[in-house]
């Protein structure tokens, strides 16, 4: 395993450098989701947005982060909160971003998707780290794909293996519950950044 990205759940907050064209958008999604919007963070994914490898599918997240002004500390602040508001809590999540929570009849955490997203990190020789993260978050999952997509380019003899991994992942987890949480996220949110993080999210999704 050579990619700094082969962790379950690798936040990557700030970070500047590039996994393999393919798996861009998703290890740039991954952080996002995982990151507080930090100016650090935030001026980290300006720059990786400025990649044309990334293609049409950013625009929009590339317009919405492009007016934050990273200068303003209420600027800043406010994305803050409607990232905690949305993602963390510690009030009732509109828009929970774990598989888990869509998906178990309950809408409970920790349940079946959860063994079945670690058991499919452990089958691709993921390190599941400690969990701060847990296997079915949103930010995990879009890892997951980033990892797999790198691969394809880095470990080219293991192609047939990863793209199985990558189709099979896509219909049984990302498919099955990230469209649902994109929707309740673009009605939760009047942030034109978290609105544009639904959209890019849906239509990286859809290439899958």
């Amino acid at each position: 395993m050579s990619s700094d990205r082969e962790t379950a759940a690798d936040a990557g907050c700030g970070r500047t450098n590039k996994p393999a064209a393919p798996a861009r958008l998703f290890a740039l999604l991954s952080s996002i989701y995982l990151c507080k919007p930090s100016r650090a963070a935030l001026g980290a994914w300006r720059s990786l947005l400025e990649d044309s490898a990334l293609g049409g599918g950013a625009a929009e997240l590339r317009r919405a982060l492009s007016t934050v002004d990273l200068d303003s500390e209420q600027a800043l602040e406010n994305l803050l909160w409607e990232y905690t508001r949305l993602f963390i809590g510690p009030y009732k999540l509109p828009c929970p971003p774990l598989e888990s929570v869509y998906t178990s009849p309950a809408r409970l955490m920790m349940q079946e998707a959860y063994d079945d997203v670690g058991g499919m990190y452990k089958r691709a020789g993921l390190d599941l780290g400690k969990g701060e993260v847990m296997y079915d978050h949103i930010g995990a999952e879009l890892n997951f794909i980033a990892v797999l997509l790198d691969r394809l380019t880095s470990a080219p003899g293991d192609s047939s293996l990863n793209n199985e991994l990558i189709a099979q992942f896509a219909a049984e987890h990302l498919k099955n519950w990230v469209p649902l949480f994109v929707d309740d996220l673009d009605k939760a949110t009047d942030a034109p950044f978290y609105k544009a993080l639904a959209q890019t999210t849906r239509l990286a999704i859809g290439t899958l």
